[in-house]
């Protein structure tokens, strides 16, 4: 009997071994374009929910609101956190206007990629904004930027298709197939 307790004590170590020899972690970023189309998707399903029709005045910059991407038919969505009313179109950039801008790019996990200002919100007497040409960035940031006036204060969700899409950057610093946050401010119009 002993015999038998001893060897089946055995063969279960071996398993037990064997189990978790085999076990792999799961990765940051496995999975990665799956679960950036995941989340773009359930932007939309926020997007086409009741709950984001019926979001009141008061709580505006909680409302989604979406832009098609005009070079390849995506949609980006927005929540415009500091909005200006009476804004005229010509008071807004021009797809190819060079604009200046406090910007966050964040993947959809959270993770921040690059930034030019640290809080919650840009502070003009601490952070710097960039300057740059909106034809010269990717479509999901300068095609949104053209619906913003000076001053307001957004954050953009753009699929993958609309940001770096397979890409990886020219230092290969980024992820393919990132869903990418942007919380941007534009701070002004530098040439239209």
């Amino acid at each position: 009997m002993s015999k038998k307790i001893y060897l089946f004590s055995l063969v279960l170590l071996a398993l037990t071994f064997t189990a978790c020899s085999e076990t792999e972690e799961a990765g940051r970023y496995d999975n990665w374009r799956a679960r950036s189309e995941a989340f773009i998707d359930s932007i939309a399903n926020v997007y086409a929910g009741q709950q984001n029709g019926s979001i009141t005045v008061t709580d505006e910059k909680e409302r989604l609101y979406p832009f098609t991407d005009l070079t390849n038919g995506q949609t980006i969505y927005a929540k415009k956190r500091i909005r200006i009313d009476g804004v005229k179109d010509e008071d807004k950039p021009l797809y190819t206007s060079k604009v200046s801008a406090y910007y966050r790019m964040s993947y959809f996990n959270g993770d921040v990629v690059q930034q030019n200002f640290a809080g919650t919100e840009p502070d003009e007497f601490f952070d710097v904004p960039s300057e740059f040409l909106l034809n010269e960035v990717i479509t999901g940031w300068g095609y949104t930027l053209t619906k913003m006036a000076e001053g307001e204060f957004w954050t953009l969700y753009i699929p993958y298709q609309s940001g770096y899409g397979s890409g990886t950057g020219s230092d290969g610093s980024l992820q393919a197939y990132s869903a990418l946050v942007y919380d941007v401010k534009l701070d002004k119009i530098v040439e239209r």
